[in-house]
């Protein structure tokens, strides 16, 4: 029960964050919310209130709310490490997890390049909807029936 609670509540907080930004929210095997992005993902860390540190653990941020990034592209570790807020949590030869402050999120994101949704502007909703609006019948099917009828051997 505790567990469901903890994701509804990383769902939430994460969902908040990435809102503004367009970013996907979508759910990894363990059911926490990510953030895909093409060299990595984002994932929710720690929310502030039970976090390690109160209860005489070791947090890298602590009692902050704070996100993950993690990558197994060996290039981007230098880049997302030079970005002032990250801080290092693990990392091996091919994969490394960085934990930084929900400021950071654009840069961070912008260095895996993670997924935005796709909107559809006003004007292009317009356009679109020029072309369907309030028509008697398709057009295509009355333009065949022209063609047909005029096709006829005399």
């Amino acid at each position: 029960m505790l567990k469901h609670q903890t994701m509804k509540g990383a769902f939430t907080q994460l969902r908040e964050l990435a809102e503004p930004h367009r970013f996907r929210v979508q759910t990894d095997v363990e059911g926490f919310p990510v953030i895909p992005g093409r060299y990595g993902q984002i994932e929710w860390y720690c929310d502030g209130h039970d976090c390690a540190a109160r209860f005489g653990g070791f947090c890298v941020l602590p009692r902050q709310l704070a996100l993950a990034v993690h990558t197994d592209r060996p290039r981007l570790f230098e880049k997302l490490w030079a970005i002032p807020s990250v801080k290092r949590h693990q990392t091996g030869d091919h994969e490394m997890r960085a934990i930084f402050p929900p400021e950071g999120l654009e840069q961070v994101a912008t260095v895996i390049r993670a997924r935005r949704k796709r909107t559809l502007s006003p004007e292009a909703a317009r356009k679109l909807g020029a072309g369907t609006a309030y028509r008697a019948s398709s057009g295509r099917q009355m333009a065949t029936k022209r063609t047909h009828q005029g096709a006829t051997k005399g």
